[in-house]
């Protein structure tokens, strides 16, 4: 009888662990964004550039009533500084200053990516799509789309937290 005890234990203890593992990501997963992330310029892109000099971004609630703040040292000019609240799905009105938007749109993914459409006069402008690491140290964001300039814009910004 022992011995079949301890063959079971193993499997009901990967068992055990493969659910409350699994349960534990998506529980750090939906909320794996919050927190004060600092852009990584060493290990992001900007296309077309130049990048900021820096920016940080906090990121705290959940997909019913999510807030971001964004602040934005340009290369050159005076600083930025915007912000977003509201949850998953609406239109929600930009507060600040962002020369990409005037109201944003965010919808989940998955529970470790978000993506964002920003809208200007009612057009969308640029696309980002926010994945958090598995360690939850590292969240990258691409931007796509066209800028109020025009330009095409393919970013990679890489923040740390």
């Amino acid at each position: 009888m022992t011995s079949v005890v301890r063959l079971q234990s193993p499997r009901v203890a990967l068992a055990l662990m493969l659910l409350l593992g699994a349960g534990v990501v998506s529980a750090q997963g939906a909320e794996a964004m919050n927190g004060t992330w600092k852009l990584n310029l060493a290990k992001s892109i900007y296309n077309p550039g130049p990048a900021p000099k820096s920016q940080t971004l906090v990121i705290d609630g959940s997909d019913a009533a999510r807030k971001i703040v964004v602040d934005v040292t340009p290369a050159t000019g005076a600083a930025v500084h915007w912000e977003v609240s509201g949850g998953s799905g609406k239109e929600l009105p930009v507060v600040g200053t962002n020369p990409n938007a005037d109201t944003y749109v965010f919808k989940r993914v998955n529970p470790t990516t978000l993506e964002a459409q920003y809208m200007k006069d009612g057009k969308p402008t640029l696309k980002q799509t926010a994945v958090v690491s598995a360690d939850g140290k590292t969240l990258t964001v691409t931007a796509s789309g066209t800028d109020v300039q025009g330009r095409t814009v393919n970013n990679i910004a890489v923040y740390d937290k």
